[in-house]
Order: C-alpha cells, then sequence, then structure tokens
C-alpha cells in the first residue's frame, strides 16, 4: 500500500490553559482554548449528559424486580345485614361483626423468573452505554465544528490582510499616477485603471469582511463567549509532514468513530431486546407473605387479633394471543436492521477515510506548487522594480508583478487553509478525539 504524506496542522502560539469556568483572561484564544470553551458551555453537551443520568436510573430502576415489594394496606368495611346462625335456647349468634376492621403488611418476592429480571438490566445497562457513547458523538461533532470556524476565521482575517495590503500599494501607485499627470508624463488612462482595481479588491474587501463577522457570530454561538468579549484568535497555517498507511487509518476509524461505536451499542441493545422477548412464556416463581391484625374471630368479633399468610406462587403462561412469538419477531427484524446500518456506516467511514487522504494529498501538492510560484513572483518583482527605476516600464506595469505576488500570496495561504481542513476531515473521519 502506497503511504502518503500527511500529518495535522495545528495552530502555533498556544496560550495558557483555561480555568474550570471561566472564559481565558489571557489577549488571545487558541484553537484548543476554543474547543475547550465550546465542550464546557454548550447546552447539547448539557443535555447529553442529562440523558446518562436518566440511562442510569432506569438501569437502578429495572434492579428492583431483584427487591421484595412491600406494602402496608388497611381496610374498613361494614356489612349488613350480619351472617347469623340460631343456636336452640341460645338465640341468634353473629358469624361476622358490623365494622369489619383489616390492617396489614404484604411482602411479595420474586424468587425465581428464568432470567427475565437479568436480561431486563442487561438491557437497561446497553441504553446507559449508548447514552454515554452519544456525548463523545456530541463532543466530536462540536468540537470540529469549532475548529472548522476558527480556520474560516484565521483565513479570513489573513484575506482581509492581503487585501489591505493590496490596497495600500494601489493607492500609492494612484498618487505616483496623479503626480505624473500632473507632470504630463502619464494619462488618465493609468489613473483609471487603477481607480477600477481600486474598486475591485474594496468589493472583495467588504464580503471578506461580511463572511468574517458570519464566521464570529458562529464562533460565540460554539463558545458561549460574551458579545462584550472580542475574538482574538490566535494561530498560523502550516504544514507539517508525517506517513501514514491507508489500511491503518481505516482500521482505526473502524474502532474509534463515534457513529460506529453508537452503532455496535444499538446491535447489543437490540440483541438484549431480542433475548428479552424470547423469556416471555418462562414462568415466575414468587414468595407472598402478610402479617397485620384484624377483628370478625370467634368468640368475641371485635377483638381485634393478630393473623399472617404465608404462600408460594407460581405463574406459567399458557396462551398469550401469541404475543411473545410476535414480540420476538419483532426484536430479530430491528437486530437485523441494525446490523445493516453498521455495515452501511462502516461503508461510509470508510469511503470519508479515503476521501480525507486523497484531499490531503492534493493539498500537498497544492502547497508545493504554491511555494514555486510564490519565488517566481518574489523575483518577478524584483525585476520589474529595477526595471521601472531604470524607466524601462510603467508603474502600472510594476503594479502588476506586485499584484501578482500578493495574489500567490494569497493562493498559499489559501493552500495551507485547504490543507489544514483536508487533514481535519481525516482526523474527524477516523474518530481522533479534540479533546482529553
Amino acid at each position: 500500500m502506497k503511504l502518503v504524506t500527511v500529518l495535522a496542522v495545528l495552530m502555533a502560539a498556544w496560550c495558557s490553559d483555561l480555568s474550570a469556568a471561566t472564559v481565558p483572561t489571557s489577549d488571545s484564544i487558541s484553537v484548543s482554548q476554543a474547543v475547550e470553551m465550546t465542550l464546557r458551555n454548550h447546552p447539547a453537551v448539557q443535555q447529553a449528559e442529562f440523558g446518562v443520568a436518566a440511562s442510569s436510573a432506569r438501569v437502578d430502576a429495572s434492579r428492583s424486580d431483584r427487591y421484595p415489594d412491600i406494602s402496608l394496606d388497611g381496610n374498613y368495611e361494614r356489612i349488613g345485614p350480619v351472617p347469623q346462625f340460631n343456636l336452640p335456647g341460645e338465640g341468634a349468634l353473629d358469624l361476622a361483626p358490623y365494622n369489619n376492621y383489616d390492617v396489614h403488611i404484604g411482602v411479595r418476592q420474586t424468587l425465581y423468573d428464568f432470567g427475565k429480571t437479568g436480561a431486563a438490566i442487561a438491557l437497561a445497562r446497553t441504553s446507559r452505554q449508548s447514552a454515554t457513547d452519544y456525548i463523545d458523538l456530541v463532543k466530536s461533532n462540536l468540537a470540529y465544528r469549532t475548529i472548522g470556524v476558527c480556520n474560516d476565521i484565521l483565513i479570513l482575517q489573513q484575506r482581509i490582510a492581503v487585501l489591505d495590503e493590496q490596497l495600500q500599494t494601489l493607492n500609492q501607485h494612484l498618487d505616483m499616477s496623479v503626480k505624473k499627470i500632473r507632470a504630463g508624463t502619464a494619462t488618465d488612462f493609468d489613473t483609471l485603471t487603477i481607480q477600477v482595481r481600486i474598486a475591485v479588491v474594496r468589493s472583495s474587501r467588504i464580503d471578506a469582511v461580511h463572511a468574517l463577522e458570519t464566521q464570529e457570530i458562529m464562533f460565540r454561538q460554539l463558545t458561549g463567549l460574551p458579545s462584550d468579549k472580542p475574538i482574538l484568535l490566535s494561530g498560523t497555517f502550516t504544514a507539517e509532514h508525517g506517513t501514514f498507511n491507508l489500511d491503518s487509518l481505516i482500521t482505526i476509524a473502524s474502532v474509534q468513530r463515534p457513529e460506529l461505536i453508537l452503532a455496535r451499542d444499538a446491535e447489543t441493545s437490540a440483541a438484549s431486546q431480542s433475548h428479552l422477548a424470547s423469556l416471555g412464556d418462562r414462568p415466575v416463581l414468587s414468595l407472598n407473605f402478610s402479617t397485620g391484625f384484624k377483628n370478625g374471630y370467634e368468640p368475641n368479633l371485635n377483638t381485634w387479633k393478630g393473623n399472617y399468610a404465608a404462600g408460594v406462587e407460581m405463574k406459567l403462561p399458557i396462551f398469550n394471543g401469541h404475543k411473545t412469538r410476535y414480540r420476538m419477531s419483532e426484536a430479530d427484524a430491528n437486530y437485523s436492521a441494525t446490523r445493516a446500518h453498521t455495515t452501511d456506516l462502516e461503508r461510509q467511514v470508510h469511503s470519508e477515510v479515503r476521501q480525507a487522504l486523497a484531499a490531503v494529498n492534493s493539498s500537498l501538492d497544492k502547497i508545493a506548487s504554491t511555494e514555486t510560484q510564490v519565488r517566481q513572483a518574489e523575483e518577478a518583482v524584483s525585476m520589474a522594480q529595477v526595471r521601472y527605476n531604470a524607466g524601462v516600464i510603467t508603474n502600472l506595469d510594476l503594479l502588476d508583478a506586485e499584484t501578482a505576488l500578493s495574489q500567490t500570496k494569497l493562493i498559499r495561504v489559501q493552500a495551507l487553509y485547504d490543507y489544514t481542513v483536508s487533514v481535519n476531515d481525516l482526523d474527524r473521519a477516523t474518530g481522533r478525539k479534540q479533546w482529553p
């Protein structure tokens, strides 16, 4: 397998670490600090964490069937007429009191349910694991969104800086052209040409400033940075080289991509659900016990007496309308669906890794090309400056060379930006974590 060069491009000039609950107090924010702010402050992370808490509560609730069910019951009942029995010479004998009282504590304990409770607990645990892994998916999406916004802000800032440099150069040439017109050594054509170029560059700058404002709004939305805090983002685009094997990257992605982990969690949950459904016709053996006080005992019907009752109960389902069979069919179908989803997702992930790696390779070729272009443009400006000083070319010719150099530098910055984006896409495709 062909080895290709790639290594993540990271931003330089890292600032000190953020405190646990405050916005950075340093003058600038690095990309890693921005990611940390997003993961600390974004409501989506908090929502996912509450989901884990709810899933943990469901696990504890599923365990409750292993504990006895204890209840205190009280009952009052007045009956009339009371049953009586006539004894010769004794008259009527009441067989029950008019006012009947019964207070008792009942205990029901499942002795054996053939694995139903254990299967229910296992199913709840798979849900909790899915909720836990979902946090990583949320963090991954937010982290890479934040990195993307930071990169967009940095490239737009550099684009605006290059445009400002072009405007400064154009204005200098405009002043030179005006002076030459006054001296009678140039025509209005030179001035009009420069003014048109200034208008074009200003229009491009307006677009870049608007795009920068949009990205800064997204940055504040992700990180929770207050509107009164300026966005001072630090970082540059650089390229560092390394070697990676495509097969190794695919293997890594298969292990650590959050989407694949969640898909496998869904398979485990579906398998647990299928197992639980298969136990629907199993019997349940329970122990019942109650004790308390009630009246109605001979010979004094109105006297409260202690009493108890104990027994063993077995419930064996005989026919439930084929409900268990249908539930098993549903669970098996759901399991097959989750397996198919995992297979489809694996293909998507492998494709994303290949595409990201190809983009990285292409970006590296562009960077190498722009380095040559920048050197050539710098040499062209030096030559044009000498020829202009010698009076061989006009200031428009010199301006063309300087503009070409500025454009070439911008192309190089864009190539480094594209490389950074492609490396981040590769990191995301392989499931690399951008947080501790």
